[in-house]
């Protein structure tokens, strides 16, 4: 969610947006520009260094950049699924969008980005397309970072507020609960900040723990802002063996990636 950036949901967001009136209010006129940097505007420093009894939660991030790891994502607008070697600065993620099958598949090989869509009109799915990092839109599908896949250490980063749910006497696991500012993360827009002013930087989440210290799964309760949002839920495992991608052949510049991006998610 990137992520987030792995799991992007701001396409979804918006449409719910749109469907219960945000954007021109009553009478017409746009929200002024000064407001919407307010609303959506981050914190200097991580919110999570200005919290007390967040240490669980930082330590239990870290496995994830050290060992291959599988993650799955699940938001109200997409599924997703990968694994990641971020030692080897590699991972291959797909997306598939809930509301009408078309997949995307992204393949990422340290600063070089390939991918791959299915049931998108006009675009064959036999087509790859390659470019940098560097040339990714910000929060969108492709923008998948090798070294933190599912956006954990962004997720915490963003926490303002943590405390103990207690354990599970039979897994060993631990539940932590508390609020994330969705500034600080993929998940707000400017017509989410619009929407929901400064709600939308203490919006409820829920983590867990495993018996070995690992953050193994992650859920922003969206819905605290509005039903239709759903929750954005990722989930990492440990894929116990190396990963090894291997870069398609026959790619083609990707262009105008916008353009291509945009008709994924028509």
């Amino acid at each position: 969610m990137q992520a987030r950036r792995l799991v992007a949901i701001v396409t979804a967001l918006t449409a719910v947006l749109a469907a219960t009136g945000c954007g021109p209010d009553d009478s017409g006129q746009q929200a002024s520009a000064s407001t919407t940097e307010a609303s959506c505007r981050r914190s200097d420093a991580s919110p999570v260094g200005r919290q007390g009894g967040s240490e669980e939660l930082v330590a239990a991030v870290g496995w994830i950049s050290r060992e291959p790891v599988r993650v799955t994502t699940d938001s109200a607008e997409a599924t997703g699924q990968g694994v990641m070697d971020a030692r080897r600065r590699t991972a291959t993620m797909s997306y598939t969008l809930k509301k009408n099958d078309r997949m995307i598949l992204v393949t990422l090989e340290e600063d070089d980005v390939y991918f791959a869509m299915l049931n998108v009109p006009g675009i064959s799915f036999g087509t790859t397309y390659s470019l940098s990092r560097a040339e990714v839109p910000a929060g969108s599908y492709l923008d998948v970072d090798p070294t933190d896949l599912g956006g954990a250490r962004r997720l915490v980063d963003a926490v303002v507020s943590v405390q103990s749910g207690g354990e599970q006497a039979a897994t060993g696991k631990r539940r932590l609960a508390g609020a994330v500012d969705l500034t600080a993360t993929w998940y707000a827009n400017d017509d989410l900040c619009r929407k929901f002013g400064d709600r939308v930087r203490a919006v409820p989440f829920t983590a867990t723990v495993d018996d070995q210290g690992r953050l193994v799964a992650f859920v922003v309760e969206l819905h605290a802002l509005a039903p239709e949002l759903g929750d954005a839920r990722t989930n990492w495992e440990a894929l116990g063996m190396p990963t090894n991608p291997q870069r398609p052949p026959g790619s083609q510049p990707a262009g105008d990636v916008r353009s291509l991006l945009a008709a994924f998610e028509s």
